[in-house]
């Protein structure tokens, strides 16, 4: 929590803060509030976060409140310490791909740790409790587009909107793969007259559970066993290897799973 609340206030204040880039969220109208009134933004975030901090102990708890309170002032304090640092690069654009980046990391971090850093982000959640196959990134992507606008009515500049929105794209991306990446495997399907060998192998060698499918080739009009088995993605190589030394001439299709669930995955 601190280290993604120090990740994600270095963004604000050395990448996009200073290039005007809102990047979406309570931090991105702290950012423009802050061109207008010039109070820090840190303390602008914090001030306008503490009704939102009210819907999310009335939502999820004490604890929850109590996590994303502590992850808040962290990053409040942590931007307004390093705002008078030099930013990183004046180039719009970096400021935009880096900032993304880095607050996409930042967030990720928090958020793993069961804590927000308030705004949109507390929205973003309490959206997805409610409706699960929506991803939080994405729902912050659609929330943020306001800000977005905003920004760009406030400093009437439309290249401001296309920078922030560079910017929160790469960040909610970066969200949804520290949330779900470690998540990811591959599922494999193989077709082959060694279907019992090459299981046996993959229960063996692989450690992995095979489960057949009975299936009928349209082509030669055979009934065929088609074996199915899911992996981590470092495991693929070995799996094609074992496949290949069984029989050579099979069949085999690997697609991407976003996420899996149960034995050998629960570490993920």
């Amino acid at each position: 929590m601190i280290i993604g609340s120090f990740i994600a206030a270095a963004a604000i204040s050395l990448f996009l803060a200073p290039n005007k880039i809102t990047g979406g969220g309570i931090n991105g109208v702290a950012i423009v509030l802050h061109y207008f009134l010039r109070y820090p933004v840190g303390i602008i975030t914090l001030v306008l976060n503490i009704p939102l901090f009210m819907l999310g102990i009335w939502s999820e708890g004490k604890g929850f409140g109590i996590k994303s309170i502590y992850a808040t002032i962290l990053m409040s304090v942590f931007i307004d310490l390093l705002e008078g640092l030099p930013a990183f690069t004046d180039d719009v654009f970096l400021a935009g791909i880096f900032g993304g980046l880095l607050m996409g990391v930042g967030l990720g971090l928090v958020f793993v740790s069961g804590a927000t850093t308030g705004g949109t982000d507390i929205i973003a959640k309490l959206v997805q409790k409610a409706v699960r196959h929506l991803s939080i990134g994405k729902i912050l992507l659609t929330v943020d587009i306001l800000v977005i606008l905003t920004a760009m009515i406030a400093f009437k500049d439309i290249h401001v909107g296309l920078y922030s929105a560079i910017a929160l794209y790469v960040s909610t991306h970066m969200i949804d793969l520290l949330m779900e990446g470690g998540k990811f495997a591959k599922t494999v399907f193989i077709i082959s007259e060694k279907s019992s060998d090459i299981a046996e192998n993959i229960k063996t060698k692989l450690e992995r559970g095979v489960t057949g499918l009975v299936g009928k080739g349209m082509y030669s009009g055979g009934d065929k066993m088609v074996l199915m088995c899911t992996v981590k993605r470092k495991e693929v190589p070995l799996l094609k290897d074992l496949v290949k030394q069984t029989d050579s001439s099979a069949f085999v299709i690997l697609t991407d799973v976003r996420e899996v669930l149960g034995e050998g995955f629960l570490a993920d």
